[in-house]
């Protein structure tokens, strides 16, 4: 990111040099015409009125142009080298321009009054919200979390995130009211029929089991039974228990059975007198304190955060991060809710307006005092080089104009002359 940034205004440098370059150019192209048909015309002494008109043309376009060259020279640099007085005017008055470029920020763009009348000019939420919404603001962000998401994670120190990942479920489950939360949990449990539902699965897991239990049956059975007993009985016995067993798994398996109905009844009354045991409250209480003190549940909580650490780190360095495509949708998303929000705007214009002249008008001088530092430190022919660059190229239609206007001013000259001289 940073070296596409440095490279761009490597470019834009270049581009600004080019420019300048060309337009001096045309301007100095322009002084040399001038130049040049000024001396050819001393060849021509008896060219008459049309060439005395373009000798009169050349001379005050050689004038005007050497003038506004030697005008904006004198702005960056002295002139021929030459120790001109009030030249060189940005370098060595560099402190005197940082004070009033200072001043004038201060006093044009830091003042209360006129910063409220201009934020409060149009709405600047809606704006904000409008460019949002759009996939160049979605793309912004999206980038910059990406990048900022791997030194992020990395900076942070595993043992502590855990050590703070357990303080927090520890706090979190010692201040829930566990006895009201599972008493809602429970009757909603049991008015909806999920108790009934878990017997069904209980019942479906343990059905599989009851082949592989027939073997343990049959070798308890011998065991009571005794040495002398048949085999045969023995395993009469065993496939009799297992046969019960699932026939009773069968009845209450089936919707409508008696059987069914006994149990759900008897479920019903059993967690009734469970909630209503005097010890209902310390058994929660006790379970609570054991669940938030439990090793077991603040390792499983640490290793939750050690997994999405690796997931979210894979996924950055990913060539389409997910992570990306996330935020990118919610700044869209946020974006869209705060245009069809006036609450929200009307509240974010506050907080930018409450920031602006709170915070930072405030600061006015301090402000304006660092800018005329800041220009004060910088040295003072690199000072008049970064201006020339930034506006050189329009400052040499100056120079162009100068020609030109000179020329068109030296032929007027010349037949307002020689008019008056006929």
């Amino acid at each position: 990111m940073l070296e596409r940034i440095r490279d761009h205004r490597l470019e834009d440098i270049e581009h600004k040099r080019r420019q300048r370059a060309a337009k001096s150019a045309v301007a100095t192209g322009l002084l040399l015409v001038a130049v040049a048909i000024f001396f050819g015309m001393r060849f021509f002494p008896n060219a008459g009125f049309f060439g005395g008109l373009l000798n009169a043309a050349a001379e005050a376009a050689i004038v005007g142009g050497l003038a506004d060259w030697f005008a904006i020279t004198a702005l960056f640099r002295r002139p021929l080298g030459l120790p001109i007085p009030h030249t060189a005017l940005v370098p060595s008055r560099k402190d005197e321009i940082g004070r009033s470029l200072g001043n004038f920020v201060r006093d044009q763009f830091l003042d209360p009054a006129l910063l409220t009348e201009r934020l409060r000019r149009s709405n600047r939420a809606l704006q904000i919200a409008q460019w949002l919404d759009t996939q160049d603001a979605a793309d912004f962000f999206a980038e910059r979390a990406v990048i900022m998401v791997p030194p992020l994670l990395d900076s942070l120190n595993d043992s502590e995130v855990h050590a703070f990942v357990a303080r927090l479920a520890h706090s979190g489950l010692m201040r829930l009211d566990f006895v009201p939360i599972t008493d809602a949990l429970l009757d909603e449990f049991v008015r909806a029929g999920r108790h009934m539902q878990l017997l069904d699965a209980t019942t479906a897991a343990l059905r599989p089991s009851m082949l592989v239990l027939k073997g343990a049956i049959v070798q308890r059975v011998s065991e009571r039974t005794g040495k002398f007993f048949p085999r045969f009985f023995d395993r009469k016995i065993a496939q009799g228990i297992v046969d019960g067993a699932e026939g009773w798994l069968d009845a209450i398996g089936t919707p409508g059975n008696e059987e069914r109905t006994r149990l759900d009844t008897w479920l019903r009354q059993s967690l009734a007198e469970f909630r209503a045991s005097p010890d209902y409250s310390n058994i929660l209480t006790e379970t609570q304190t054991a669940l938030a003190s439990n090793p077991a549940v603040l390792d499983a909580l640490g290793s939750i955060w050690d997994e999405v650490k690796r997931g979210w780190l894979a996924d950055t360095a990913s060539p389409s991060p997910k992570t990306a495509i996330v935020v990118g949708e919610i700044v869209r998303t946020f974006g869209r809710l705060m245009q069809q929000s006036p609450v929200v705007q009307n509240y974010l214009n506050a907080a930018i307006e409450r920031v602006v002249v709170d915070y930072i008008t405030p600061w006015r001088d301090q402000i304006g005092h660092y800018i005329a530092d800041v220009i004060a430190s910088w040295d003072g022919p690199k000072v008049a080089a970064t201006i020339e660059l930034q506006v050189g190229a329009d400052l040499q239609y100056i120079r162009i104009n100068g020609t030109l206007v000179g020329a068109i001013i030296g032929a007027v000259l010349f037949l307002i002359s020689a008019a008056l001289g006929s």
